[in-house]
């Protein structure tokens, strides 16, 4: 943990409205968390 030291951790990512713990995925769902695109997007509406 970067705010206490601890080693104490998992890792949780956010799907489709859902929390999920990447310990309990599979080695395929692991693939596609590798394979994703993050940032930070803004949906550009014209008139």
């Amino acid at each position: 943990c970067i705010g206490c030291g601890s080693e104490d951790v998992y890792g949780v990512t956010r799907i489709v409205g859902y929390y999920s713990k990447i310990t309990n995925w599979n080695k395929n769902k692991i693939g596609e968390l590798k394979d994703r695109h993050f940032g930070n997007y803004k949906l550009v509406v014209s008139e």
